[in-house]
């Protein structure tokens, strides 16, 4: 066996935080990383939308902080935060809103929004669709990734789950230009897996406990789906594994049918062979009595799905800095913290912002000393433009 997972019916445990302390009990000894030497824990949830059937649960997170106070993990060493986005509102006022922002001060966690940082450039070597290439500096900087995915149809990728959940790694802004990458369902899931690619090669420190209690299911995931009770967690190291299981216990072949995880397995990144994937704890058979079938957007569906995320939604709402010239004082900060080096500044003069070139990272607007920097979107008249 090439990667161990283990099942859990919530309803054999007390809570849903004894149940996630079990299912990882279940496979530590298989862990190839020792979590206490790790000082830099990041914790990745699923922060889509201030609706809590949108995101990570927050009883997830106060479950995966009940494990590691009890195997004697520093909370001073775990950090969680996402980068979901949205228009108008952050991972943290979403956290708030759902309550686990709340969780996170309890136990003395730092939140943190990927976008308040400058983000780390790299090239995804073998990549299909996202060569050139940014990531949200604290999970480059962290030695252990919790990823915390929660199982969601998906309008434009079919499903969302482990290996979709690290899509939230990328700073906001540049997931719009992003999205301009894959021009249907297919292309899409192909930039998808050169993201998980990145994962794989440089965060090799990776644990995932799956969300299984409550499954969005319908064309209307991953925002506002019915819900079916499944009562499950899942917990592993390999996302692609923990996928292609997710989708076997709702009767649905995600290799076939999911391109995101078919253009992973193709190119090795995880195990997507039944037959090599150890299960312990419930059986796959067991699994599969307990829960409905899975019932996901059809082909028609996403390709439409994903003409409209490319061709108007991304487009019109990408945002742009602007200058407030009343608060600039002509520092040029903004000029180098800029990673697309997307601003024209010389000494004595206002910044000037090149529009082809900016990748809505925001990074001049957060770090500005002056706060001289707003943003807006742009609107109908970026229809027009092919970046």
């Amino acid at each position: 066996m090439s990667t161990k997972i283990s099942i859990v019916n919530v309803n054999d445990y007390e809570s849903i935080p004894d149940a996630i302390v079990a299912a990882i009990k279940m496979i530590e000894k298989d862990f190839n990383f020792n979590i206490l030497s790790c000082k830099n824990i990041l914790l990745k949830p699923n922060l889509l939308r201030a609706t809590k059937d949108a995101c990570t649960q927050p009883v997830f997170v106060e479950g995966v902080i009940k494990y590691l106070i009890e195997i004697g993990v520093a909370m001073e060493n775990v950090s969680i935060g996402d980068s979901p986005g949205q228009i108008k509102i952050s991972a943290e006022q979403i956290a708030k809103k759902i309550s686990l922002l709340e969780v996170c001060e309890k136990a003395g966690i730092k939140f943190i929004n990927f976008e308040h940082d400058t983000p780390v450039h790299d090239i995804i070597e073998g990549a299909l669709r996202l060569k050139d290439y940014y990531v949200s500096n604290p999970v480059n900087e962290c030695d252990l990734l919790i990823n915390l995915p929660k199982l969601k149809t998906h309008g434009e990728a079919t499903i969302t789950g482990a290996i979709k959940n690290y899509w939230g790694i990328i700073p906001g802004g540049l997931k719009a230009k992003y999205h301009l990458l894959g021009r249907n369902p297919e292309q899409f899931g192909e930039a998808l897996a050169d993201n998980f690619s990145w994962v794989v090669k440089n965060k090799q420190n990776r644990l995932v406990i799956y969300d299984l209690h409550r499954v969005m299911q319908g064309t209307m995931g991953p925002v506002s789906g019915p819900m079916k009770e499944w009562d499950l967690i899942l917990v592993g190291t390999d996302e692609l594994a923990l996928d292609v299981v997710a989708l076997e216990i709702g009767e649905f072949k995600g290799l076939k049918h999911v391109p995101h995880l078919k253009s992973a397995y193709k190119r090795g990144l995880g195990e997507g062979d039944l037959d090599k994937i150890e299960i312990v704890g419930l059986s796959l058979e067991e699994a599969r009595k307990l829960t409905p079938k899975l019932k996901v957007p059809g082909k028609t569906m996403t390709r439409f799905a994903s003409f409209i995320t490319r061709s108007i939604v991304y487009k019109v709402t990408k945002k742009i800095p602007i200058l407030k010239k009343k608060k600039c004082i002509q520092c040029g900060q903004c000029f180098e913290v800029c990673p697309a080096n997307a601003i024209d500044f010389k000494s004595g003069e206002y910044p000037k912002f090149l529009r082809k070139a900016c990748i809505s990272c925001l990074c001049c607007m957060e770090m500005c000393p002056q706060q001289a920097i707003k943003t807006k979107l742009r609107g109908f008249g970026g229809l027009f433009h092919s970046y």
